[in-house]
């Protein structure tokens, strides 16, 4: 992986996440309490890029945000995991983007405010800077109305540059689940969802036909099923993992985790069970801290900390 600069550059959202913890869920006109609360980076794509970081990838962000409080706390913390910063636009005109987490474990809800995610387009992106990275990573799809409907130009560009494509849709709030991610799995070497997000994208209520039907729109299909481990397919060859069992304090960007852990293995090349084992280790590592990079922000505890998730002790 060393030709390029980078090894991944992540294309994506830029919003915090405020974190209540232990919360009841709330009632109009009543005051309730949270245990605990964090303001922390959110969004999928800017924790999947601090975390991949973390773990000891050259990793590069592309994405929008406001030139506000938040915007900059955002672009700070990036740059403190060791993330290229340089092809964020901060824009004066714009709000950056904010999450509510309640967070009840192991449930949650979201309350987000999109700001300024829905306002990066295709003509924001430097093809020269895209062409110095092996890999592009792209998440919450649904989320990112400006940019969605071209991600499959973004992602053919990309594959033509020579990189590989990974997509994480998240969650779509419309639930259409519609026709531009359709065109989009077209140019995507690595597919992410999570088991629910994989059969509503599929249109069946059966994981099995889900895992059937995505993996052959993609070479590498890889479904997160939270408390039951992962499950990946390629060219028909199917590996799965159980879950790791780690105290749960707060399950925010263990997905997103797992992506990065994932990628890391793969950019290196290696088996696909163990990149799937590598991911659903690094998704139990998340969920042991509040917030998504919580568990990733010392590098030498993390790989202490996995190791001891991997392999005992």
């Amino acid at each position: 992986m060393e030709s390029k600069r980078f090894d991944a550059i992540i294309v994506g959202e830029i919003n915090i996440d405020l974190v209540l913890w232990r919360v009841p869920m709330p009632e109009y006109e009543k005051e309730q309490l949270a245990e605990e609360m964090r303001f922390t980076m959110g969004s999928s794509s800017a924790i999947t890029a601090h975390n991949l970081a973390a773990l000891g990838a050259r990793v590069a962000f592309v994405g929008k945000a406001g030139d506000d409080i938040f915007g900059h706390y955002m672009t700070e913390q990036l740059r403190a995991a060791g993330v290229d910063t340089s092809h964020i636009i901060m824009d004066p005109t714009l709000k950056t983007g904010a999450t509510i987490v309640l967070a009840n474990p192991p449930r949650k809800a979201l309350l987000t405010y999109l700001g300024a995610m829905r306002d990066l387009v295709l003509e924001d992106i430097d093809w020269d800077f895209i062409a110095s990275g092996h890999h592009l990573h792209l998440g919450c799809f649904f989320l990112q109305t400006g940019i969605r409907a071209e991600v499959w130009k973004l992602f053919s560009r990309a594959r033509e540059l020579g990189l590989t494509t990974s997509l994480d849709t998240n969650w779509d709030p419309d639930e259409e689940w519609g026709e531009d991610l359709q065109r989009a799995l077209e140019h995507t070497d690595l597919f992410l969802p999570n088991d629910d997000e994989a059969m509503r994208i599929a249109g069946t209520k059966n994981l099995k036909e889900a895992m059937e039907h995505l993996g052959d729109k993609v070479t590498t299909l890889v479904v997160k099923r939270g408390g039951e481990g992962a499950i990946a397919r390629k060219g028909g060859h199917e590996v799965a993992v159980p879950p790791r069992q780690v105290k749960v304090v707060e399950t925010t960007g263990a997905g997103d985790s797992f992506n990065a852990g994932f990628i890391f293995q793969y950019l290196q090349k290696k088996p696909l069970l163990d990149c799937l084992e590598y991911g659903n280790a690094c998704g139990a590592l998340a969920v042991t801290e509040l917030g998504g990079t919580g568990a990733f922000r010392d590098p030498a505890a993390v790989q202490t900390n996995l190791r001891k998730i991997m392999y005992g002790g």
